[in-house]
């Protein structure tokens, strides 16, 4: 009796599983150039609409994938380096379906503009601003790129690391009170990720969004570079 009910009961489980997986989409294509008719890896995508705001960058063969997608129309837009961004509009995302809109073709930039030359300072924070953003040109030029915890206070003023602690304290927070998350995944601290890993950090000192969680201590985000990320600079210096 006992074996009929767990089966009854793992049965239950699946359904329930398959169900919920049915009512969502997939959305695929190819970024390629528009005059040699080559694929553009690395090609940015964004993609907007029910309630998504995402972007990702092409494969080596310039094909891009969003997969779980909720049902609804969704508005596409392409860039990449010396072209010209192109807008795909109104897509219909239908459940347990794939939505393959084939190759988009991308033109070279028609806007012609003069080199500019950029001096390197540190970001400028006011205080009452309660995100911090910090981009991947920042962490390049950061003295304490080895030390992203180290790296992020050096940002702003009401971040501090107490001499002789590894605890991040942001607005007069408690030690240990600071969450972390390195690629969406919730960690107990930052300092296991090398400085040429991080593709960019983002930190709330408050006002702090419900997805992470009943926190006052503060949150920091870590986004870690894509494979490509780290291939195109390891080209790049060679």
């Amino acid at each position: 009796m006992k074996t009929q009910i767990k089966f009854l009961i793992a049965a239950l489980f699946c359904t329930s599983m398959l169900t919920a997986q049915v009512t969502l989409g997939t959305l695929k294509g190819q970024v390629m150039d528009k005059e040699d008719k080559t694929s553009i890896p690395q090609a940015g995508v964004w993609i907007e609409g029910q309630g998504l705001d995402k972007k990702i960058r092409t494969d080596v063969d310039g094909k891009f994938s969003f997969e779980a997608l909720q049902p609804g129309i969704y508005n596409l837009r392409l860039f990449s380096k010396g072209k010209d961004t192109a807008t795909v509009s109104e897509i219909e995302i239908k459940p347990d379906a794939i939505t393959n809109i084939g190759e988009v073709a991308l033109l070279p930039s028609t806007t012609k503009l003069d080199p500019i030359i950029i001096t390197y300072t540190p970001p400028l924070i006011r205080k009452d601003v309660q995100k911090i953003e910090i981009t991947t040109e920042d962490i390049a030029h950061s003295p304490n790129i080895q030390n992203p915890k180290e790296l992020f206070a050096s940002m702003n003023s009401d971040i501090v690391i107490p001499e002789g602690s590894s605890d991040m304290i942001i607005r007069g927070s408690r030690p240990g009170d600071v969450v972390y998350y390195v690629d969406g995944v919730k960690t107990d601290d930052l300092n296991g990720v090398p400085g040429v890993g991080i593709g960019s950090m983002t930190g709330y000192t408050g006002g702090i969004p419900a997805k992470y969680g009943d926190t006052t201590g503060g949150v920091v985000i870590l986004e870690t570079k894509s494979y490509f990320d780290l291939y195109y600079a390891w080209k790049a210096r060679k």
